[in-house]
């Protein structure tokens, strides 16, 4: 009687309290998600949004962490600190968007369209980006250590300063990139693209440029010990103060 009697007043004072509301903006979670209102955060994780379109649309600080988005339209969107860990992007359309600050680590980018993007400060360590169009994308100080960039075109894309660590980027073009101060240790750029692409005081101990092709690269400063430069193809560069493979500086090139 006495438990009876507890029961009842439980569900007495259980009735009596408000039902917590969910916080006014935020989309709810599920098998496909909607944007939320402007100056609201959009809450999506593992959500199914592949195909979907969100050109433009304003996606600050939006989680779609694990969410599929791939094919999605995201062109000129802005995901400016927004949670995309382990979100799959293959065949996104995300030319021209802004995402400064975003996270990406282990999200799946192949052949994603990212031209002209805004990367800076970005997380992208261990995102697999292969073949995907960075063509003019701004990737100012970003985190791509073990990516995988291999075929990617990075044509005129801005690294400066930028973790590539580890990377993958067989075959990649950076023609005409701006890779000063950039980090490319242990580096896989085996038959990348680097003519006229700018590695001044970039970090590249370690990395494997073999059959690279360095044609007019401005390598002031730059630190190539124990780099693989065996067939890597030179012309027209500028050397000075670069350390060679062997340890030792020099004006006039290092031999492979």
């Amino acid at each position: 009687m006495r438990r009876v009697c507890a029961l009842l007043a439980l569900a007495v004072v259980t009735a009596g309290l408000p039902t917590a509301a969910p916080a006014a903006g935020f989309a709810p979670t599920g098998p496909s998600c909607k944007v939320a209102p402007k100056n609201a955060w959009t809450v999506c994780p593992r959500a199914h949004l592949a195909g979907k379109n969100f050109a433009h649309s304003d996606l600050r600080n939006a989680n779609f962490s694990r969410a599929d988005l791939t094919g999605a339209i995201l062109t000129g969107a802005n995901l400016a600190t927004a949670d995309l860990t382990r979100a799959r992007l293959a065949r996104a359309r995300l030319d021209s968007s802004n995402l400064a600050f975003a996270n990406l680590t282990g999200s799946d980018a192949t052949g994603a369209n990212l031209a002209r993007a805004t990367l800076s400060s970005a997380n992208l360590s261990g995102a697999h980006l292969s073949k995907a169009n960075l063509i003019r994308a701004i990737l100012l100080g970003a985190n791509l250590t073990g990516a995988n960039l291999a075929g990617a075109n990075l044509t005129n894309a801005n690294l400066a300063g930028g973790n590539l660590e580890g990377a993958n980027l067989t075959g990649a073009n950076l023609a005409g990139a701006n890779l000063a101060g950039a980090n490319f240790s242990h580096a896989n750029m085996s038959h990348a693209r680097l003519a006229s692409a700018t590695l001044s005081g970039a970090y590249l101990l370690g990395s494997n440029l073999s059959g690279a092709n360095l044609f007019g690269t401005i390598l002031l400063g730059a630190d190539l010990s124990r780099a693989n430069l065996a067939r890597a193809k030179f012309g027209n560069n500028a050397w000075f103060d670069t350390i060679c493979p062997n340890g030792k500086k020099t004006k006039k090139g290092c031999k492979a």
